[in-house]
C-alpha cells in the first residue's frame, strides 16, 4: 500500500490532471507555437540582415495604385500653387522614401510636404478664400468620419481640414476613395535660444497636446504661444525646427536644430520617374527626424498606416479597404 501511495507523487497528481483535463496537450501547442514563433523571428532577422532595403520592389496592388494616384494628386497641388509662390517640399515619409527608394516606401500610402510658416500660413489664407475650408474647431466625432462626412458634402472639391498635427488636403467624393495631401509647418528659432531652452518649452507643448483637449482647445493653445513666447523669430534665423501645428513637434524624438541652410534653397529630388521639390541637404533633415538609422529596417515594416487607421472607421460603416498584397 506504501508503495502504491509513493507512486503519486505531486507531480504524477499534476500531470494526471492535466490529461485529464486536456492542459497537457494545449501546454504542447502552445510550447510548439512559440517556437514557430522563434523561428519566424529569427528567418525575418535574418531576411533583414542580409537584404538591402533599398532594393525592396514597390507595393503591388491596391495599395500601388492608390501611391500613383496620390503623385499625381501631388504633381496638381504643386501646379496650382506655383501662382501663390507657395514653396512646399518633401518631409517625413515622402522624403524618406525618396532618399531610399527613388518614391514611395513600398507600405506608404501618403505624401508629406512641409512648409516654413510664412507659406504655411499663405496657404491656410487661400484654402479659407478659394477653396472649401472645413471649421474643425467644431470637429465633435472620430476623426475619419469627420474627413469622411467633409468630403462628402463636397464631391470633387479641394477641402482643406486643419488638423492639431497637420494640414490636410483631400480631394475625392468620400474618405474611401479621396487623396490625401499633409502639410507641415517649420518654425524659425531666435538665435539666442538655447537647446536646453528649447527641449523644456518642447516639452511642455507635448505635454499639453497629449492631453485630452479638444482640437479647439489645441488650436487656441497655438495661438496663444506663437503671439506669446520667446523661442520663435517670426524672421528668418539660422536654424528651424518642426512647428506648432506639427506631427513632427510633438510625436517624434528631438535629434537637434535643421539648419536653415539644410532647406534652403530648395532643390528636387527623383521620385518615382518625376522630380519634386525636396531640402537643399535631403539627407540631413533625415538625421534630424529618424535619426543616423534611416536607412535600416523599421519595426514596421509593411504596415500603411493611414489606410489602416482609416479602415477602422471604414469597417463601421461597410465599405473597409482590402489593401493587402497578398
Amino acid at each position: 500500500m506504501t508503495g502504491f501511495i509513493k507512486k503519486f507523487t505531486p507531480n504524477r497528481v499534476k500531470k494526471t490532471i492535466k490529461k485529464i483535463l486536456g492542459i497537457e496537450s494545449k501546454d504542447k501547442e502552445i510550447s510548439k507555437q512559440k517556437k514557430e514563433i522563434s523561428e519566424l523571428k529569427y528567418q525575418i532577422e535574418y531576411f533583414k540582415h542580409h537584404f538591402d532595403i533599398q532594393q525592396m520592389k514597390p507595393a503591388t496592388g491596391y495599395l500601388r495604385e492608390f501611391q500613383l494616384k496620390e503623385l499625381s494628386f501631388t504633381q496638381e497641388v504643386l501646379k496650382m500653387l506655383e501662382p501663390h509662390n507657395i514653396k512646399p517640399f518633401l518631409d517625413g515619409g515622402a522624403l524618406l522614401g525618396a532618399c531610399r527608394h527613388g518614391g514611395f516606401i513600398p507600405w506608404d500610402d501618403d505624401v508629406d510636404m512641409s512648409l516654413i510658416r510664412k507659406d504655411f500660413d499663405k496657404l491656410v489664407e487661400i484654402a479659407k478664400k478659394d477653396f472649401v475650408w472645413i471649421d474643425s474647431t467644431k470637429k465633435d466625432c472620430f476623426s475619419a468620419k469627420f474627413y469622411d462626412l467633409s468630403i462628402k458634402a463636397n464631391p470633387g472639391k479641394y477641402v482643406f481640414i486643419l488638423t492639431p498635427f497637420c494640414l490636410h488636403l483631400f480631394q475625392g467624393t468620400c474618405l474611401r476613395d479621396s487623396t490625401n495631401l499633409e502639410f507641415f509647418p517649420f518654425d524659425y528659432i531666435r538665435e539666442d535660444v538655447t537647446e536646453e531652452q528649447y527641449l523644456l518649452y518642447r516639452e511642455k507643448i507635448c505635454n499639453f497636446v497629449h492631453e485630452d483637449h479638444t482640437w479647439k482647445e489645441k488650436f487656441d493653445f497655438y495661438q496663444e504661444v506663437l503671439a506669446n513666447n520667446d523661442i520663435y523669430s517670426s524672421e528668418p534665423t539660422s536654424r528651424v525646427a518642426p512647428g506648432l501645428g506639427s506631427w513632427d513637434l510633438t510625436e517624434y524624438k528631438f535629434h537637434g536644430f535643421r539648419k536653415r541652410d539644410d532647406i534652403f534653397p530648395l532643390q528636387t529630388i527623383p521620385f518615382e520617374g518625376i522630380n519634386l521639390p525636396c531640402p537643399n541637404e535631403p539627407k540631413k533633415m533625415l538625421n534630424m527626424l529618424f535619426g543616423q538609422n534611416w536607412m535600416q529596417f523599421p519595426s514596421d515594416v509593411g504596415t500603411p498606416h493611414t489606410l489602416q487607421e482609416q479602415n477602422i472607421y471604414l469597417k463601421t460603416i461597410g465599405t473597409p479597404i482590402d489593401y493587402s498584397e497578398f
